[in-house]
């Protein structure tokens, strides 16, 4: 399963971020290998099978607090 997501990755690389490179389009080129790092960070995490933490219960404390601090 690692293979395929490293095979995948590469792939997704030379067809989305070398032509952006080359364009010299700065943003969308950092833009896209940030979110491209942490896409694949994740994918090699669930490929190897760790249990990755849901963000929903921070989520809900975020969005209480900000409802109470608004709250009349």
């Amino acid at each position: 399963m690692l293979v395929f997501v490293i095979l995948g990755y590469a792939l997704l690389s030379i067809y989305e971020f070398f032509p952006l490179y080359k364009e010299n389009k700065q943003k969308e080129f950092y833009v896209n290998l940030v979110l491209g790092i942490i896409s694949f960070t994740m994918a090699i995490l669930i490929s190897l099978r760790i249990n990755i933490p849901s963000p929903a219960e921070a989520i809900k404390i975020v969005i209480n607090y900000i409802l109470k601090a608004f709250a009349m």
